[in-house]
């Protein structure tokens, strides 16, 4: 059993060296620098008091440090989620941290070029995660995407204890006590990813169910006054783990693939709780432990999700007295009931414009807090973040130094670059130059990332294919030039005659080649190809020579984000 006198050190404590956080649980919190309270979107529901106990819980965090920045509004950042709580540390003093999910890795199975950045990357989050005093996590089938002495390496750096009760060899549970409120945290995973095997090292596992009933009766059986289950199995093992199990509380499942988090699901005497991935989401659940019992629900979320529900139906039932009153048809009495039916649903709606606390016995209130670009970094950890991209940017520049692309078969061409092209197409060039495209590779020069196997590939041009560049090797062809829609060019210079030019070149690009290529929904989250392709297309570049509209759509200045010029980083 463990008990947690004080928590959260990093969110709560400004520290200097993230390797000593371990020895820092005890120590007197300083206060961080005031932010605006605006700044954390979903503020906290007023309370009668400090919670028991607030659990801050991650879902499918997937290894990342930080969002892709090519998105619009990029949601996510470990160094916004430790501000958010630092944030809120005097509403809830007694905090902890929880996750349930692939914490580490995306994907179960990783390219073997992308073997030591991933790793990395890990390391570094682990020993983020261990300075917010993660007290244990479920871990998800990519967690072993490294085999099985990364994973133990990782589990050992974060020292809080990876729990799944139906696999072999790992703990079960654990039960922290909170000045006197013993709280049992138990995990199941599920380590084969969706239509996959499982990564080589991960631990066989047998019925979560079955076990996790296994694992609550033992730990109610230590005094576990409330059971969270740490669920990193489908949706539907995690709801059956809510209904059969009574001595369950609440269940934080993870597989959560939408941006919106639903609110707190009832299921049997358990509430299913989740948040959005990535960490673009932190989810909240405030414990008040009054006596025994189920815990009943006070957030604000599920009023809000009851208030849309009865918001709907009172309209629908508007809409159709506002016809029968018209009808002469109708029966005047089933129109009298129905009336008096409208006048109980606008009562109860107006009964949860104030969410009440209720009088007696135990409650909890959750939500998220969206880690939005609103949020500040805490300094600490963003410049753990900082010193992991230029350690992996330094590593790359040398590893790959000498990487060569394939040379293009016979006849098949080979990239050339944009100047070669700016020779007959000075125009069109000189379009291309007002555009976000030309400014791609300087957007991760500016910040370490310019040799990241994650961002490079959508910041030059054809990147690793036969002709094209590499990771290092990519001179000439730095940026999103011309040839990354038109294809290589250099048949194109060869060719003899108007026909013969025109068929070495594509002139017409897809959508579908856009949207497939760099602009997927995780990297341009707002991407519509009709509205995005006037912002590249001016006089001679998709326009006539004489077109007075001028250059595109306000120059590369106004769409930072619109054609892969940020930063794609996890």
């Amino acid at each position: 059993m463990s008990r947690l006198p004080s928590l959260l050190p990093l969110a709560l404590v400004s520290v200097g060296a993230l390797a000593s956080l371990g020895a820092s649980c005890h120590r007197t919190p300083a206060q961080p620098p005031a932010q605006p309270p605006s700044a954390v979107r979903d503020a906290a529901p007023a309370a009668q008091s400090a919670p028991t106990l607030r659990l801050y819980f991650l879902v499918d965090l997937d290894g990342y440090l930080e969002p892709c920045g090519c998105n619009q509004r990029p949601l996510g950042g470990i160094d916004r989620a430790a501000r958010a709580i630092a944030n809120e540390r005097n509403a809830a003093p007694r905090s902890a941290l929880v996750a349930a999910g692939n914490t580490f890795f995306l994907d179960p199975h990783l390219d073997e070029r992308m073997v030591w950045q991933e790793r990395s990357k890990a390391e570094s989050l682990a020993g983020i995660l261990r300075g917010m005093n993660l007290v244990g996590f479920a871990p998800g089938p990519s967690d072993f995407a490294l085999g099985a002495d990364t994973w133990s390496r990782l589990s050992t750096a974060v020292n809080a204890p990876a729990l799944a009760a139906n696999a072999a060899g790992m703990q079960p549970s654990r039960i922290v006590d909170v000045e006197g409120t013993k709280v049992a945290l138990v995990g199941v995973s599920d380590f084969a990813p969706a239509g996959g095997a499982p990564a080589q090292g991960a631990p066989a596992t047998t019925d979560p169910i079955e076990a996790a009933r296994a694992a609550v009766t033992a730990a109610k059986a230590q005094g576990a006054q409330v059971v969270v289950v740490l669920a990193s199995v489908p949706r539907r093992v995690a709801r059956s783990i809510a209904s059969s199990l009574d001595q369950v509380d609440f269940v934080v499942a993870a597989r959560e693939e939408g941006n919106t988090p639903p609110p707190p699901e009832r299921i049997g005497r358990a509430y299913l709780l989740t948040a959005p991935n990535q960490g673009k989401h932190l989810g909240v659940l405030d414990l008040y432990v009054r006596g025994e019992g189920a815990f009943q629900d006070a957030s604000d979320t599920s009023a809000a999700a009851a208030r849309t529900r009865l918001d709907g139906r009172i309209r629908d039932l508007r809409e159709r007295l506002a016809q029968w009153a018209h009808d002469p048809s109708v029966d005047r009495a089933a129109v009298a009931s129905q009336q008096s039916r409208l006048d109980e649903l606008v009562r109860q709606r107006a009964a949860l414009d104030v969410v009440a606390v209720p009088a007696q016995g135990r409650y909890f209130r959750a939500r998220t807090l969206e880690i939005s670009p609103d949020v500040e970094k805490l300094p600490e950890v963003q410049q753990r973040i900082a010193e992991y991209f230029r350690a992996v940017n330094e590593h790359n520049r040398v590893e790959y130094a000498s990487l060569r692309p394939m040379p293009p078969q016979p006849g098949v061409a080979r990239y050339v670059g944009g100047e070669a092209c700016r020779e007959c197409h000075e125009e069109a060039f000189a379009v291309w130059e007002h555009t976000p495209h030309s400014l791609a590779y300087r957007t991760l020069e500016d910040i370490s990332k310019n040799f990241n196997l994650s961002c490079v590939g959508c910041h030059v041009t054809g990147y690793r294919q036969p002709g094209g560049s590499e990771v290092v090797q990519n001179e000439g062809l730095r940026d999103v030039q011309c040839e990354a829609c038109h294809g290589p060019g250099s048949a194109h210079i060869a060719a003899r005659g108007e026909a013969a030019r025109r068929a070495t070149i594509r002139t017409q690009v897809p959508g579908e080649f856009c949207a497939t290529q760099c602009h997927t929904p995780e990297h341009s989250d707002h991407f519509n190809y009709e509205t995005y392709l006037p912002r590249i297309l001016g006089p001679g570049h998709g326009r006539p020579v004489d077109w007075d509209g001028g250059m595109p759509d306000g120059g590369r200045a106004s769409h930072p984000a619109d054609a892969s010029i940020a930063p794609a980083a996890h």
